[in-house]
């Protein structure tokens, strides 16, 4: 049985994850180089429809957990319904990020790199700290998280590919609704293999918390039977 302290544990250490990501796709975007390739649908959205780009990415993550409980059956339970209201409070996190960044956005190159690469690191250290909070994840993640437990395959790897078929879907969408491509440039191709790659170094960090989210028992579970969280 779940403590109170044990809950409030978890789901504030999501909360700070949920931040901390929020504040990578912010200096991603606003870098102006495109914007994250998880990001890269909904920012595409905002220049079809007047909704902010938190909005979109709310919306847009209904259908990961749709495409989420279709892979996990009788699997999908509370904890993967738990992921709507983290990508709502998400969706809030990146519209205030969007505008506490504003100021650094700047038209020189080497500083709109340095902000896409800095964007990626803090991306890729969120997504390791939601995983090890053992609360819930953001659908996107959570989608990865059930492909990878299908397919037995790294997580890390299954995101590089997650986020290159919405880089793919995002510039198909503009083409056809708008006739060009936004929001798509060389930092989202940057982006796209260096948040996989900072979610693989930063987990050996992150895991180190674990004690202060899981019990030893599971733990044991969890690396036993690789539940999907």
């Amino acid at each position: 049985m779940k403590t109170k302290k044990e809950i409030a544990k978890r789901y504030g250490g999501l909360c700070v994850a949920l931040f901390v990501c929020a504040l990578g796709v912010a200096l991603i975007t606003n870098a102006h180089l495109g914007t994250s390739p998880i990001t890269s649908l909904p920012y595409a959205l905002t220049f079809m429809l007047p909704l902010s780009l938190g909005a979109f990415t709310f919306l847009s993550n209904i259908i990961f957990l749709v495409i989420q409980k279709m892979l996990l059956g009788k699997q999908f339970g509370i904890v993967q319904m738990l992921q709507l209201p983290a990508v709502l409070v998400f969706g809030i996190f990146i519209d205030f990020w969007m505008w506490a960044t504003t100021p650094l956005i700047a038209d020189n190159y080497i500083w709109q790199v340095f902000m896409c690469v800095a964007g990626s690191a803090v991306l890729g250290l969120g997504v390791s700290l939601e995983i090890v909070c053992n609360a819930t994840v953001l659908p996107g993640e959570g989608m990865v998280i059930a492909i990878a437990y299908k397919t037995r395959k790294m997580f890390a790897n299954i995101k590089i590919l997650f986020d290159i078929s919405l880089v793919i879907s995002a510039a198909a969408l503009a083409l056809a609704v708008l006739g060009e491509i936004v929001g798509l440039r060389e930092g989202t191709v940057l982006s796209a293999f260096l948040v996989g790659q900072f979610v693989r170094l930063t987990s050996g960090w992150t895991r180190r918390l674990k004690p202060l989210f899981w019990t030893a028992r599971q733990r044991k579970q969890a690396s036993a039977r690789r539940i999907p969280r």
